[in-house]
């Protein structure tokens, strides 16, 4: 069954511990998770982290190469003090900028995917990205790493939520009936995990904004 749960955006300061397949690998994640799920998270067989990409250095800037802002790169190396000293096995983003700086966080290679299908500009000038977000959905199916950040924009955050989630989380989860994430949300971590065949999704909201 998927479900839908509501972290309290509180920080806890768990000590690091040993690589393990679970939840535990990632303490300072696991202490976001809604205590209701926190177990069921840290069994879990597989993790996908789902964040939109942090602050760029002007809200009208929309172009493939617009760069992070100061306050953005804060919240990337809060997000990568979250992964913790573990990386993430893998880390896909779209080809833009921003959302590559913000899932390279994770610690991993980030593996890049179209921003839109059929749209193969990239991020640098002269760039050609060939790869379709499919790709990366089929690979996390194929469950091949348990633990990936995923780096991407309002409205394709919501589509790798509604993909793995369904619909009804992804709007839970504040995606509007249009399938974007509010103007203004930015530092949530949406967390998909999988038992057996069973997709759920938890949310930490303002786990790495610097709304503090």
């Amino acid at each position: 069954m998927k479900s839908i749960w509501f972290a309290a955006s509180v920080l806890l300061g768990l000590s690091a511990c040993s690589p393990a397949a679970g939840g535990s690998a990632h303490p300072a994640l696991l202490a976001l998770a809604p205590d209701a799920v926190r177990a069921e998270i840290a069994a879990a067989d597989q993790h996908v982290l789902v964040v939109r990409h942090a602050l760029k250095i002007s809200p009208d800037c929309n172009a493939m190469d617009c760069p992070l802002s100061a306050d953005g790169e804060r919240m990337v190396e809060r997000l990568a003090g979250l992964v913790g000293d573990t990386p993430f096995e893998r880390a896909y983003s779209s080809a833009a900028c921003r959302t590559r700086l913000t899932a390279a966080a994770g610690g991993a290679p980030v593996v890049v995917h179209q921003a839109g299908d059929g749209y193969a500009v990239g991020c640098s000038e002269g760039e050609t990205v060939t790869r379709a977000r499919g790709d990366a959905f089929a690979e996390v199916e194929a469950g091949d790493a348990v633990w990936t950040l995923v780096g991407e924009h309002s409205n394709t955050s919501c589509l790798w939520m509604a993909t793995f989630a369904g619909t009804d989380a992804a709007q839970a989860a504040g995606c509007d009936g249009e399938g974007r994430l509010p103007e203004d949300a930015y530092g949530d971590i949406f967390w998909l995990y999988r038992t057996g065949e069973d997709w759920s999704l938890a949310v930490l909201p303002d786990a790495f904004s610097l709304a503090d």
